[in-house]
């Protein structure tokens, strides 16, 4: 037991191991071992079908639990920043590494930006579990066992739901324990044996605590003993402190993570089209308005996404309603408090694809990147589209890869650019309405929430594509309603306000209206209520009336544009009519 190295080994003889990792952690107070197996990147048999060969191989070593993973699925949670993988992978715990592609090392920086996301899902979530247990307590008091259990369900499941966001960076909006249980076992194995299939008792009695949250909150009839909560108290109170516990050992190592990190990134190039150096072009006026923090955040981000995508070219995109300011920054004058500043990327890369367009959220500065291949950029330019001409010719361009050549941007077709401005509001809008209608019969003849918020998302998806077509000319390669709502911002700051304002009650009405695609697909059980959907409705609105003013503004001026370009082309032409010498009477 004291020396696995040569069990590793043999081990990796086996099956294709990449590198291995041993590392502690403490379960109800008894100190475990588990080993984290990555497999070799070239490997294309599934991490499942070796768990009975790896089985058989750590035999010898009972005490050890241990979890199969793939390079590439370890790699891009490292990436993503999950605090498990991070904490999981360091240099005191590699046992055997035969691998020759490293994991990323994560800067002083990104190790913040975990610790302050992890911060702000467990602790929250901590406020709420005390408040249930204490609602526990009460009833129990009051001989309301069914309440009681409800709240001890509501408590569990929100201390779940934290470790899962802050820890493992896994998002299950489920209201079954069982779920959770089955999640959570991925990484903490003998979390299974508390409620195991094989005890029916105590496994009753984790199907029992399900039932209450929808008997309690649905009004079904129900009915617990006073053993029966006694019993789960005494076998879930204990996991709800040790969760408590983990996190804090967790912080504290990351927090150790923290002061060993370097503040500069480590890059390392991983395709041949990947440029070896990285010199970024911030202008003044952009350096004037970020502290030293939010520059150092920006410069990180931006270098990091030139490495991985392979950018030819990297553009901060202007503010559309100031000409003459490149850079996106939304400050609201009703809000005391200042905003995390936000800005635009569009990043070409030279790879034939790239990821999806996304946002990077960092404590100090967000980021929008719109993402598109070279190959894209060429083909929407031929076309005359406006946002690639526009983004081009207008905004400040970051970076430039002097190996690549520069793209050749056409002069701008109006007339084109308004009939297809047109043409795509008009459809879009068809779309939208037609979704929204659907979503009022759902609410005034079947009385349907869950059903009504799926439509009412449907309609502001296709509202927003159709927007962002008709204002900017960007083909949206991604749909989720955050990611579009922020793009809206280049159009005017004002729509994505219409669910910014109102406090937490705004910000969950939208996040069940950003949810309910999944809700509805998986057959999760997060339905949204009546007040949700009141507040997500009259928000949605308010931006269908500002939306549809930016398209009626947008396509004037676009007009605007086509009667000067003819007034123009008119001067020029009677300027050569008067240039041209006339013939002479004379013999």
């Amino acid at each position: 037991m004291n020396d696995i190295k040569p069990i590793l080994e043999k081990l990796a003889e086996k099956i294709p191991v990449d590198c291995i990792y041993e590392f502690p952690y403490t379960f109800l107070g008894e100190e475990k071992q588990h080993l984290l197996i990555v497999i070799d990147s070239k490997c294309q048999v599934p991490a499942k079908t070796l768990e009975p060969m790896a089985e058989l191989c750590l035999a010898e070593t009972p005490l050890h639990s241990y979890t199969l993973i793939p390079y590439g699925e370890l790699k891009t949670a490292i990436k993503n920043g999950t605090l498990y993988s991070t904490l999981a992978c360091r240099k005191q715990h590699l046992k055997l590494s035969l691998g020759k592609k490293p994991l990323p090392h994560l800067t002083q920086i990104e190790l913040e930006s975990i610790r302050t996301k992890a911060r702000e899902h467990f602790e929250k979530a901590a406020i709420k579990q005390r408040d249930f247990l204490e609602g526990m307590e009460f009833y129990r008091s009051k001989n309301n066992f069914e309440q009681a259990l409800f709240m001890l369900h509501q408590a569990t499941e929100l201390t779940f739901r934290g470790i899962e966001k802050a820890v493992f960076k896994r998002d299950r909006p489920c209201h079954s324990l069982q779920e959770h249980l089955k999640l959570i076992t991925r990484y903490i194995p003998e979390l299974a044996t508390l409620f195991d299939k094989e005890e029916p008792h105590y496994y009753r009695l984790v199907k029992l605590i399900d039932q209450s949250y929808t008997a309690v909150r649905y009004e079904r009839q129900f009915e617990v003993e006073k053993e029966e909560i006694e019993q789960l108290v005494f076998k879930l109170i204990p996991v709800l402190d040790w969760c408590n516990d983990y996190y804090h050992t967790c912080m504290i190592e990351l927090d150790a993570m923290i002061r060993q990190a370097s503040v500069e990134p480590i890059i390392q190039a991983t395709t041949i089209n990947a440029p070896p150096t990285i010199t970024l072009s911030l202008p003044d006026q952009l350096r004037n308005q970020l502290n030293e923090q939010q520059a150092k955040a920006l410069t990180t981000i931006c270098t990091n996404l030139i490495k991985k995508e392979a950018l030819q070219q990297l553009v901060l995109i202007g503010h559309e309603t100031h000409e003459s300011q490149k850079i996106a920054f939304y400050q609201c004058d009703n809000l005391d408090i200042r905003q995390t500043e936000h800005c635009y990327l569009l990043g070409i890369s030279t790879k034939s694809s790239t990821s999806k367009s996304h946002i990077i959220a960092h404590t100090d500065i967000r980021v929008t990147v719109i993402l598109c291949a070279s190959s894209r950029v060429s083909q929407e330019l031929e076309k005359k589209n406006r946002f690639f001409i526009q983004t081009l010719t207008h905004g400040t361009v970051l970076y430039q890869n002097a190996d690549q050549p520069l793209f050749s941007i056409p002069e701008p077709d109006w007339m084109l650019t308004l009939e297809k401005a047109q043409a795509a509001w008009n459809y879009k809008k068809y779309k939208a309405d037609t979704f929204l209608t659907c979503a009022e019969l759902a609410i005034h003849q079947r009385q349907d929430t869950h059903i009504a918020m799926f439509l009412l998302s449907q309609s502001m998806e296709q509202l927003c594509i159709g927007l962002i077509y008709a204002c900017l000319g960007y083909h949206v390669d991604q749909s989720t309603l955050p990611f579009l709502l922020q793009v809206t911002k280049l159009i005017s700051p004002q729509l994505a306000d219409c669910f910014v304002f109102g406090g937490d009650d705004t910000k969950q009405a939208f996040k069940s209206l950003a949810n309910s695609l999944h809700a509805v697909r998986y057959k999760k059980e997060a339905a949204p209520n009546d007040k949700e959907l009141a507040i997500a409705m009259a928000c949605y609105e308010r931006f269908q009336a500002i939306a549809i003013a930016s398209c009626t503004t947008n396509f004037a001026q676009l007009e605007k544009r086509i009667l000067a370009e003819s007034s123009n082309k008119e001067l020029v032409e009677s300027a050569k009519d008067d240039h041209v010498v006339k013939p002479s009477n004379a013999l």
